[in-house]
């Protein structure tokens, strides 16, 4: 009887934890240091974008030179074997654009892909933001960005979002693509945060 009701009692306490979990706010798992990953539909496209959100505890000022400068994406970035800025032109008033040549590492038993994409750079208003489309490349769809800007108005913290949809030529199962995203993207923003000492 004892055993019965501790292991009640061990279930209960499971299931409000859950509970608990589930009902913390975006804010609130945000501000543990979350990095929140999930998906949304784009419009012509046959499969969803990658949305990433998290809080960095620096300024957008030291965050936005690791985001915007690709010449730096084999240092700064998870699975960036190889990337160069091939072109770049400053437009003033906070804005520039150029190309960028990037190669992806892909999970085994799949090779490296690379593309090259315009981008063009708009900052201003305590905004930070990073647009990409696909020139020519590996890819039949690529086109995302990074926005960056206070988190509630503290100058010392970086809302940072993240939005991808990126579909090589080559066929890759949905499984292998979610999985790779699991693990990379959350690499990836833990990987900024080591780099701006957050």
């Amino acid at each position: 009887m004892i055993k019965y009701l501790a292991t009640c009692c061990a279930l209960i306490a499971l299931i409000l934890a859950s509970q608990t979990a589930r009902a913390e706010s975006f804010e609130q798992r945000l501000e543990k240091g979350d990095v929140i990953v999930y998906t949304e539909p784009v419009k012509g496209a046959d499969q969803p974008a990658v949305v990433v959100k998290a809080l960095i505890n620096a300024p957008p000022e030291k965050i936005w030179p690791i985001v915007s400068n690709c010449d730096d994406y084999e240092k700064t970035m998870v699975r960036v074997p190889y990337a160069e800025r091939l072109a770049y032109k400053d437009l003033g008033n906070g804005r520039a654009e150029g190309v960028c040549r990037v190669k992806i590492d892909m999970p085994f038993p799949y090779s490296d892909i690379t593309g090259d994409t315009k981008f063009v750079h708009k900052i201003g208003n305590g905004k930070w933001l990073r647009t990409w489309t696909l020139l020519k490349g590996e890819y039949k769809y690529n086109r995302g960005m990074w926005y960056l800007h206070y988190y509630k108005g503290d100058k010392k913290r970086t809302m940072v979002v993240y939005r991808a949809l990126a579909i090589p030529k080559a066929w890759i199962p949905n499984w292998v693509r979610k999985m790779a995203q699991k693990k990379s993207l959350p690499d990836m923003i833990r990987k900024i945060r080591k780099l701006v000492g957050a």
